[in-house]
């Protein structure tokens, strides 16, 4: 039996026109919500903090500053519990930075901060630490980073973390753990279980680092199986967020790696 190809041609072009018609309204409510939904960045209008929204609970706090004359960024968290905001990590510069940080997160996110954790005595982790003790916060870190803060001038940070690096904030976990030196003697992770989401500070490197930045307390020797413990550790982590650049998944952990076995 012989078939018209010009009748099959109106078939085709029918049943097409019909499903443009079923996908538009679809197409339409996307775009729709896409418009009204919320924002998943802030920022102030100077532009020197970003936070951006990793999930409903944990947002990425970016500054800015200048360093050897370039300037980098520096991330933390700002974590939403039910009995306040966590801070990971100062802004990186002077103390109006970090009180400018305070002031957009508990804008936005309706909380005040309750707790901070100092990830290393660098000045990108530390320098607004003074910010945080004058409006009563209560400011961890480990033994050692501690007594490095000291020796770099700023206040020393409530020694804790390592008796107690396991902290439930109302309904919010939080774990800090201490892998070994690596960028530098006193570098710890903050891990949130319940997100599957892991603060690497400076001891992990995001994909577009080509190398490992800098290394004036580094120990380079010891630094691969310090972030091997952190792989083993966290099998299960979905986001990996660096100190600085741009956050991924555990890609970073092994792009580090990388780095550490290609230095001189």
């Amino acid at each position: 039996m012989k078939i018209s190809t010009g009748w099959i041609g109106k078939v085709v072009f029918s049943l097409l026109l019909a499903l443009s018609v079923v996908m538009t309204p679809l197409n339409s409510q996307i775009i729709a919500q896409s418009k009204t939904s919320s924002p998943t960045q802030i920022t102030n209008p100077e532009k020197t903090i970003v936070l951006t929204k990793l999930n409903d609970n944990v947002w990425a706090h970016t500054s800015f500053n200048d360093w050897n004359g370039t300037t980098y960024d520096h991330n933390g968290f700002v974590i939403s519990t039910s009995e306040g905001l966590v801070l990971i990590d100062t802004a990186w510069g002077d103390d109006q930075k970090t009180e400018e940080l305070l002031r957009l997160s508990e804008k936005h996110l309706k909380k005040k901060v309750v707790l901070a954790l100092i990830t290393h005595a660098h000045d990108d982790s530390i320098s607004g630490i003074r910010a945080l003790l004058k409006q009563g916060i209560d400011v961890r870190s480990t033994r050692l980073t501690a007594k490095l803060a000291k020796e770099n001038g700023y206040p020393s940070p409530n020694p804790t973390l390592d008796r107690k690096p396991v902290m439930k904030v109302g309904n919010t976990v939080i774990e800090a753990f201490y892998p070994g030196e690596g960028h530098s003697k006193d570098n710890i992770t903050v891990w949130l279980p319940q997100s599957q989401l892991l603060f690497g500070g400076c001891f992990i490197k995001s994909l577009e680092a080509k190398d490992l930045g800098n290394l004036s307390d580094a120990n380079v020797e010891q630094w691969d199986d310090s972030v091997q413990k952190v792989i083993d550790k966290y099998p299960n982590v979905k986001t990996v967020v660096p100190g600085h650049g741009t956050w991924g998944d555990k890609g970073l952990l092994f792009h580090t790696l990388d780095l550490i076995k290609q230095h001189p």
